[in-house]
């Protein structure tokens, strides 16, 4: 009972794709001026809604090229934004350190950091510089601020410095005028991030104020391995008092390890470095 509905459909079927046949043979041996007239009708009529979505498809795929530029650019712009404080301040460590070896005496070597200290390190610098470069064991290393520490060992082409937060550190120190003489040690941390030292050895009878800067004293055995007059930091309070023996007093220092990207060693033995640090002890 179904059967008619099926044949009648067929049926349409057959006469629509024979007549598309015939008017598609026609269109073929139609004039080209027919065969144009004829596409631009069909342009205009039956395939104009499709092309419109085409176009609107273009559209689209080109309106999202743009943006992925337009957030490429202004992602790359919020970096760029981002790395120029640190640039700024880099570059101003580096004038810093050009500056001071201006002003040092002959026989000294620019390093780059190439690793920076840190809590799981040792309290080490690996620099980029060696003996190739004239470095030598024991030679003091300095940056713009004052005392680094004193390379441990040396390679080719880099070499070890044992900075200033290293338990075995010791260096003679003293106040600019020279009236108290003392050894600076690492101290330990007083917060999460804040390494100090502490001026030993002062006799009791001697106060040294807060804000007082220390310098090296270029004395005292291995400890005159250091020149004179290289800043080691400042006075922040009494750590400790033995009655009547002696005070030891928290040093904040004048250099961080972990903020220098460029050092200097000296390879050259010098006796006073004060004038070179902006003081004359």
């Amino acid at each position: 009972m179904n059967s008619a509905p099926h044949r009648f459909t067929s049926r349409a079927d057959t006469i629509a794709f024979v007549a598309c046949l015939l008017l598609s043979v026609g269109a073929r041996a139609a004039p080209p001026q027919v065969q144009d007239s004829l596409a631009s009708a069909i342009r205009a009529t039956v395939l104009a809604p499709l092309l419109g979505l085409q176009q609107q498809a273009a559209l689209v795929k080109g309106a999202r090229a743009r943006y992925g530029a337009v957030t490429a650019q202004r992602d790359s712009a919020v970096l760029v934004a981002q790395e120029v404080p640190a640039l700024q301040e880099e570059n101003q460590r580096l004038r810093e350190v050009l500056s001071l070896a201006a002003r040092l005496p002959r026989g000294h070597v620019s390093a780059e950091v190439l690793h920076q200290a840190a809590a799981t390190d040792g309290f080490t610098l690996i620099l980029g510089a060696g003996s190739e470069d004239g470095v030598r064991a024991m030679a003091p290393v300095v940056a713009a601020g004052g005392l680094v520490g004193v390379v441990r060992s040396v390679e080719p082409r880099t070499s070890v410095v044992m900075v200033w937060a290293h338990r075995d550190f010791r260096v003679s120190a003293m106040t600019l005028d020279g009236g108290v003489f003392g050894i600076v040690a690492p101290s330990g941390a007083a917060g999460p991030n804040t390494m100090l030292l502490e001026l030993q050895g002062v006799p009791y009878r001697q106060d040294v104020a807060p804000g007082t800067v220390i310098y090296t004293s270029g004395l005292g055995g291995a400890s005159g391995l250091y020149p004179r007059g290289i800043p080691i930091g400042r006075v922040l309070s009494v750590s400790e008092e033995r009655a009547g023996w002696s005070r030891t007093f928290l040093v904040r220092p004048a250099v961080h390890p972990a903020s220098v990207s460029h050092v200097i060693v000296l390879t050259a033995r010098v006796a006073d470095l004060g004038r070179a640090f902006g003081e004359a002890p």
